[in-house]
């Protein structure tokens, strides 16, 4: 029971998080879900040309995503889940709780 209680309190805490971050950049409509590739693109130690290969893309694909000037597709953001085990949730809603445990480990601890 705690630990439903204390997941619940993470998916409230990222989604309140995330919309500060799009409250602070009108410009960068989409500034939370380009984070969040951001963050696993280096945290893969990749540059963005190597990312977006591995998964089937474009590296204007991922830039413009990286950018949060556009929003990533359905068709992308499904090449990201097979290819890093990325979950909908968490490209889209930023939670945490549908990534492998590591990932959402490391999403929990980033600076």
């Amino acid at each position: 029971m705690r630990q439903d209680k204390r997941s619940a309190l993470r998916q409230k805490t990222c989604r309140a998080m995330v919309a500060l971050m799009s409250e602070h950049d009108p410009d960068l409509p989409f500034g939370d879900i380009a984070e969040r590739i951001r963050w696993h693109r280096k945290l893969e130690q990749l540059d963005q040309l190597q990312y977006a290969t591995r998964a089937g893309l474009t590296r204007t694909q991922l830039s413009n995503w990286e950018t949060g000037k556009s929003r990533i597709s359905i068709d992308g953001a499904r090449a990201l889940r097979r290819t890093y085990g990325l979950s909908l949730d968490f490209i889209y809603e930023g939670i945490a709780d549908a990534l492998p445990m590591t990932l959402r480990v490391a999403w929990r601890d980033r600076p």
